[in-house]
């Protein structure tokens, strides 16, 4: 039996990509599990799957790209009992210069990979207070956390903070029963990409991708071990590693040549036009 087994996950982002493989993950380890997601057949079919491994999992429909999102999740988890994971897996980026990109869409992208990310960290960690038995808090970054990266400016800032911020509360949960992890993914096959505007990457850039599954078996067992922050993949070690020799500015031009151009067609819309939540529990 994993240790895992019995202890509840909150994962956000968990209908697609990275977020729904650690929901499967959990759930093959024994954790019950409340998933949150904008799309509700994807996180129902996510939800679904993971129920086949015998775990309750209660699913709720929520955009925390709304400012108001979080509190309801919150209370939402809460509901059904103690939340022993936090999963921080929701975020989104554009591929674009930021001059072209409605300030609306920034609004949310701040919203959602910060300052949501950030308020459940503290409701959680507040919860939390002094309960006994091991607590888990996994925030997804990116390895753009450790450059600038012209044409996903504020994406890659937005990484940069969860990292720096992550790791600072690894350092001080040390000690406590609490641990902090900060996971910096590289590219990987998800439905990101599209929804970003991107795609014409360079030859590095694409054989570099890694499957979602890999990247939340890395993450997982990162976890586990309590580890401060982990890079998945070699060659997003190598890259994250050799930024350290060379000048920001030089890194900077590096990154565009590994990213290519944005496309030309119109980027997609992100929200779905309804902020509303709604819970789907079995």
């Amino acid at each position: 039996m994993s240790e895992l087994a019995g202890k509840r996950a909150l994962v956000t982002g968990a209908s697609s990509g990275i977020g729904a493989a650690i929901a499967h993950q959990l759930a093959a380890q024994g954790v019950h599990l409340m998933l949150t997601g904008r799309r509700r057949e994807a996180l129902e079919a996510v939800a679904v799957a993971c129920r086949a491994t015998g775990v309750r999992v209660d699913s709720v429909t929520v955009d925390l790209g709304a400012p108001d999102a979080v509190a309801t999740l919150w209370t939402a988890a809460r509901s059904t009992g103690p939340v022993d994971l936090l999963i921080n897996s929701a975020g989104f980026g554009y591929f674009r210069a930021f001059r072209t990109v409605d300030w609306r869409r920034d609004a949310e992208l701040v919203q959602l990979n910060i300052t949501s990310l950030v308020e459940l960290t503290r409701r959680f960690l507040d919860d939390r207070g002094d309960a006994p038995g091991r607590a888990y808090l996994v925030n997804i970054a990116s390895i753009a956390a450790y450059q600038s990266v012209p044409n996903m400016a504020l994406y890659a800032a937005s990484k940069a903070f969860v990292r720096n911020f992550t790791e600072a509360l690894h350092d001080e949960l040390r000690g406590t029963p609490i641990s902090a992890t900060c996971v910096c993914p590289g590219g990987t096959r998800t439905n990101f990409h599209a929804a970003a505007g991107a795609g014409n990457y360079g030859w590095l850039a694409n054989v570099s991708m890694l499957p979602s599954e890999y990247v939340a078996k890395v993450a997982v067992e990162a976890m586990m071990k309590g580890e401060r922050n982990v890079v998945p993949g070699l060659l997003n070690k190598l890259a994250t590693w050799s930024i350290r020799l060379l000048t920001r500015r030089i890194a900077a031009w590096t990154s565009s040549r590994v990213l290519g151009t944005p496309r030309h067609a119109a980027l997609p819309e992100r929200t779905t036009g309804s902020r509303a939540i709604g819970p789907g529990r079995r």
